[in-house]
């Protein structure tokens, strides 16, 4: 058995990757994450996220001032390569030069080099989400502080196939903190993915009923409501987002023997516009949906039974110190997980300023 200080010192680990007091990234998912989300976690002493997904340059900018104006912080901006395809250099380029401070860029899926390499020269953080540990080597390849590798357990987006355990079992040599994605929904799962060699965590569902979430509050009502056996993984939404599957919570789209007829179903506001959304659209449903909801695509893991009531963010990383403290034995429960220095971490350059 792993002693508890061994598995403190992994999470202090992961905990100075990030930047941040406690070793818990909170997921970048698209048209839920907003600064309000990202700023509310990161004030609680995690690494909150706020998501570009299909944002232009200017939006994206946007996002990172408003990030940047609720907290004083550090906090991460996710992008997705694969769906931001030509504007992904002018997302970071924009990140770049709006960041105030020294933040993370957190890819979903390995970046390009050249993404890579602007992140890391202007002394940025960069984060890798990964669905093999193949890739998670390359992604400590391209410099990452830390990579994910994410389970099919998670709820979103699948980058691979197999079970977390499996991922973390053969991630031993990555040679940079690994976080675990996949189910970590407690802070005694925080633990147990620590035993089993993470040195901390990426949670996208605890944090999709938050307070602060952009969420439709349909979609948070679901979810407060659902168990595991509620959650399917599908292809059936990836008009927007083709070749990934995807796990989502059980809708009258996934359980058709036969995929139901192309309709559009609700309308949502994308970048200041209102939309159509086709069935199987890959668009979560945010608060500025209206139509039929129940048949977005409401993702959603295998901890979703954690969630139980839409409650502040803070709350939520709060429970999951005070659990994983306890869960460790260590200390009382609630007793942070202290930040160590860096070792060789990139001094920022040109306008960035040291970090808050």
């Amino acid at each position: 058995m792993t002693a508890p200080a061994d598995l403190r010192a992994a999470a202090e680990r992961g905990a100075a990757a990030l930047g941040v007091p406690f070793p818990l990234i909170q997921a970048g998912m698209g048209g839920v994450a907003g600064p309000a989300l990202a700023a509310a976690v990161s004030g609680a002493g995690a690494l909150g996220t706020v998501a570009l997904y299909k944002s232009d340059a200017a939006l994206a900018a946007a996002l990172v001032d408003d990030t940047a104006a609720r907290t004083d912080r550090t906090f991460s901006v996710n992008v997705i390569p694969e769906v931001a395809d030509r504007l992904l250099d002018a997302q970071i380029a924009a990140v770049l030069d709006r960041a105030d401070r020294r933040i993370a860029v957190n890819s979903y899926g390995l970046p390009p080099e050249r993404t890579a390499a602007a992140v890391l020269a202007a002394g940025h953080r960069l984060i890798v989400q990964t669905g093999s540990t193949a890739d998670a080597r390359a992604a400590a390849g391209l410099g990452a502080h830390a990579v994910v590798v994410q389970g099919v357990q998670a709820g979103g987006h699948h980058l691979g196939g197999q079970p977390l355990e499996e991922l973390l079992a053969d991630a031993a040599g990555v040679g940079v903190p690994v976080f675990a994605a996949g189910a970590v929904a407690t802070g005694r799962d925080l633990a147990e993915a620590v035993r089993r060699g993470a040195s901390g965590a990426l949670c996208g569902t605890l944090f999709v009923a938050a307070a602060e979430s952009a969420a439709h509050p349909d979609y948070k009502a679901a979810l407060t409501a659902a168990r595991a056996a509620d959650t399917v993984v599908t292809e059936r939404f990836s008009i927007g987002w083709p070749g990934r599957p995807h796990r989502v919570l059980r809708s009258p789209v996934t359980e058709s023997a036969e995929p139901l007829p192309a309709a559009l179903i609700a309308w949502t506001t994308v970048m200041g516009t209102r939309r159509p959304v086709p069935r199987g659209s890959a668009a979560a449903p945010t608060a500025e949906a209206e139509g039929l909801v129940g048949e977005m695509a409401r993702y959603a893991g295998l901890g979703c039974g954690a969630v139980t009531a839409v409650e502040p963010a803070a709350a939520v990383v709060g429970r999951l110190r005070a659990e994983f403290a306890a869960a460790l034995g260590g200390g009382p429960a609630g007793a942070p997980v202290p930040v160590a220095p860096v070792p060789g971490a990139p001094v920022p350059a040109g306008p960035v300023p040291a970090e808050r």
